[in-house]
């Protein structure tokens, strides 16, 4: 019997061993952004809400399987292809309904 690479605690949660221990914390250290703060391009007369809202554009949301924006438009052409592909398959339903009726 193979060995068991998470064990259950008291609690019900799954234990991780140190393997995936290390894999998860090398993948949080991989999508950490660091940001190059110039003082010389910020203004002075820019309020810390603006400043932070500019550095969180600049730098964007990092995942493991990268940018946000690149993630959100990875879905939306599938989400695209497959719409296409549910018309085709409708049309395919109507067309034998039609014929084979």
């Amino acid at each position: 019997m193979a060995k068991r690479s998470t064990r259950t605690g008291r609690d019900g949660r799954r234990k991780l061993n140190e393997s995936q221990l290390q894999a998860y914390r090398a993948r949080k250290a991989a999508t950490v952004v660091e940001t190059p703060s110039d003082p010389a391009v910020e203004h002075t007369d820019t309020s810390q809400a603006e400043r932070s809202y500019r550095r969180a554009v600049q730098a964007g949301h990092v995942t493991a399987w990268g940018h946000v924006g690149e993630e959100y438009e990875m879905i939306r052409a599938d989400l695209k292809r497959l719409f296409i592909i549910t018309i085709l398959m409708f049309i395919i339903i109507l067309v034998l309904w039609f014929i084979l009726a």
